[in-house]
């Protein structure tokens, strides 16, 4: 006879803090402390089989309960469904408050009162079926199956499915990241930074060692020294590219902390390296070189050293309308960047050639300034006509514009502004920009 299932939801609650890594992460090791077979299903949402838990943990109503607990001394507000199948398990939590536990074999029956937008049906759908009328999981469920499939085609079994909580695929088990740590603990106390390194660069020559037995690299490391006061100086740094040169690591050790040394005896030392498989790959005969990875991290180390390690990295974009919105990510060199055609030249030499077989043509790049430079901005007939500003000043003899950027809406001050791009009497060509109250300089095109 086969085994009772018996799956467990844990919910992150839609009032909860975004949720990020961190505390998903967390959220796992609550389901992975209660249960051996976890999955991750996104972020706030993971899955446990709770089947055999009663003799540990008691009902499966207190399950949930322990489960509800433990996420909160996690910082962490859920709920718990518990049913037989993913599905109805997630459909009761959504459904419910707390603690939801489905009895065994009466999914159906206990989500049909429930509401269709539980499914999270696409508009398009959800606006069908409340033209047809359908409001609850039970109506979904008793419509006649071959008119629905003759109407939504394979949509609608698949609907009926998760309107009667039937869901058969089993759990994709989660595990958590392979970590490989060395650490020293002791009675000795260290207050100067040359032993220090040197104890770190013996423990980087273990983690490296154990890493090339098994052919992998590390792609970011952390380190933590615990302090004599009782308080840990924890950091961490990703190499331009995964390595197990001792080297590298070392070189970025050192770097990291003399620009932030620990404030206090060191009495204890750990070191751990995330690890990677990397596969080795042909350079074509036509490929640039890869850069040295000992000179790429030297050089960045030692910009990190002399700016601060968080002004040293790439730009990325935020999901936002601000112009300006972005963030610096660590370095790391693309895989496959050297290969292949670079700068919009091929193998000879000769320009990409776009549609139509036009050559491409130069293109503007806009430097913005950050901050943006106030400026003076004279306007006839609601266009600018001159410019005055500390960096440029002059009449403008062309502008394209205004264009507006807004968003932020839900933050108690809005973000907009009016953006023009103009060419002043000189050829300089640069955007200004209008809050509604000042102008400013907001950058000028090379």
């Amino acid at each position: 006879m086969a085994a009772m299932r018996r799956i467990g939801c844990l919910l992150a609650r839609d009032e909860a803090l975004p949720l990020g890594e961190a505390e998903q992460r967390a959220l796992l090791e609550v389901a992975l402390a209660h249960s051996p077979r976890v999955e991750s299903a996104g972020v706030g949402l993971a899955y446990l089989d709770v089947a055999g838990l009663r003799g540990l943990f008691g009902e499966e109503r207190e399950i949930g309960e322990r489960l509800c607990g433990a996420a909160a001394g996690r910082g962490l507000s859920v709920r718990v469904g518990i049913a037989g199948s993913r599905v109805s398990a997630l459909l009761a939590a959504r459904w419910g408050d707390g603690v939801a536990v489905v009895p065994p074999g009466d999914e159906a029956a206990y989500l049909a009162p429930a509401p269709c937008s539980l499914l999270d049906l696409p508009p398009e759908m959800a606006r069908l079926l409340d033209r047809w009328g359908i409001r609850t999981l039970g109506e979904l469920s008793r419509l006649p199956a071959p008119a629905l499939f003759e109407r939504l085609g394979a949509d609608g079994p698949r609907l009926q499915a998760l309107a009667r909580g039937e869901d058969p695929r089993p759990l994709r088990p989660w595990a958590p990241p392979r970590m490989f740590e060395e650490r020293v603990e002791g009675e000795w106390a260290m207050d100067m930074l040359e032993p220090l390194i040197a104890l770190l660069a013996d423990l980087a020559g273990r983690v490296c060692a154990r890493l090339e037995r098994e052919r992998l690299s590390a792609d970011a490391f952390e380190w933590s020294c615990r302090l004599d006061d009782g308080t840990s100086h924890d950091g961490q740094f990703v190499p331009a590219v995964p390595t197990t040169d001792t080297g590298i690591v070392v070189h970025l050790l050192r770097a990291a902390l003399e620009a932030r040394p620990p404030q206090g005896a060191v009495v204890g030392v750990a070191l751990r390296a995330s690890p990677v498989r990397v596969h080795s790959v042909q350079e074509t005969l036509a490929a640039s070189s890869r850069p040295s990875p000992r000179a790429l991290t030297e050089t960045l180390a030692r910009l990190a050293a002399l700016v601060g390690p968080e002004r040293v990295g790439i730009p990325v974009l935020l999901d936002s309308h601000r112009p300006d919105a972005m963030r610096l990510a660590p370095f790391r060199l693309a895989e496959g960047s050297e290969g292949g055609r670079r700068g919009g030249e091929g193998a000879g030499g000769e320009r990409e050639e776009g549609k139509g077989g036009k050559a491409r043509g130069a293109v503007l790049a806009l430097c913005r300034l950050r901050p943006p430079r106030p400026a003076k901005v004279t306007l006839i007939a609601g266009r600018p006509v001159h410019l005055r500003s500390d960096l440029l000043a002059g009449s403008i003899v062309a502008s394209a514009g205004p264009w507006r950027a807004s968003g932020e809406w839900w933050l108690e001050r809005p973000f907009f502004q009016d953006e023009w791009d103009v060419e002043l009497e000189g050829g300089t060509l640069c955007r200004l920009s209008h809050d509604g109250s000042t102008w400013f300089l907001a950058g000028i095109y090379d």
